[in-house]
This record gives structure tokens, sequence and C-alpha cells, in this order.
């Protein structure tokens, strides 16, 4: 079972292939919860990942925060949105580039 996982691996990787998506989800006594989905693809030299996080409270209110980055060979772009129980969003952008 190892060596197949060994094998299989860098051959998922090097082909570019999904890394699987992640889902947890945690609740608390008093019935509020948490919920993150992380998925990323990489392929060509880049990844591209999005993890959504979902905060629910006791009282069913609800917000959202849902990161994207894209890396590539010498940059990094992210992009974080969030969004409030009355639906109210905000959007930041981030770019780093390494030169040398």
């Amino acid at each position: 079972m190892k060596k197949t996982f060994l094998i299989a691996l860098p051959l998922a990787l090097a082909l570019g292939l999904p890394a699987g998506a992640q889902n947890v989800t945690i609740t608390g006594a008093n019935g509020a919860s948490a919920q993150v989905n992380r998925d990323c693809l990489r392929g060509g030299g880049t990844a591209n990942c999005t993890t959504t996080t979902t905060a629910t409270g006791a009282n069913g209110q609800s917000a959202t925060k849902q990161r994207n980055r894209v890396t590539t060979q010498g940059s990094s772009a992210t992009t974080v949105t969030r969004t409030g129980p009355e639906g109210n969003t905000s959007t930041r952008k981030r770019l780093v580039t390494v030169t040398r």
C-alpha cells in the first residue's frame, strides 16, 4: 500500500490532478458551527486554491469568508471576500511579485 501511494502522489502532482477537497465542520455546545471547505488545483507551475469558511451562530445568522489564491512562479495573487449576516460584502485583493 505504501509503495503504491508513494508512486501515485508524485504522478498526480506532475499531471496537475486536483489535490482533493478537504471539508471540516465544527459544532459548538450552543449549536453554533463553522464549516471550512478547501480545494486546490495544481498544474503547469500554477496552484489555484479556494477556501470557503461559513460560520453560523446559535441564532441561525451566518457569515462567509472566501479566499482564492493563485500562485505561479514568482507571484501570488489573493482575493478575500467576506459576506456578513446582513448580506454586506467586502473584498480585498493582494498581489505579491518576486523579482530577482
